[in-house]
């Protein structure tokens, strides 16, 4: 599975998991679930949403292959002649 979860993506998604987890206590226990949600994302580092959309918030930006069932096809690019 490809990260597409950056350092600060992490902490922003981390802290807002921790304020919707300790808010849902006075709302409602609806929101815990949506706090859970966002807090396993970041810990795992892969957004499903970030991958519908082919979004990536990593420095490196790695390409998503258009098949994410986990067969990579080879990249095509520049053929280049053995000598």
């Amino acid at each position: 599975m490809l990260i597409n979860i950056g350092k600060t993506d992490r902490l922003i998604r981390t802290a807002l998991a921790f304020i919707i987890i300790f808010g849902s206590i006075y709302i409602g226990g609806v929101l815990a679930i949506l706090g859970i949600v966002v807090l396993l994302t970041a810990m795992i580092g892969w957004c499903p949403i970030y991958a519908v959309f082919r979004l990536c918030s990593t420095k490196e930006h790695e390409e998503i292959p258009p098949n994410t069932s986990g067969e990579h096809l080879p990249r095509r690019g520049p053929r280049r002649w053995l000598k």
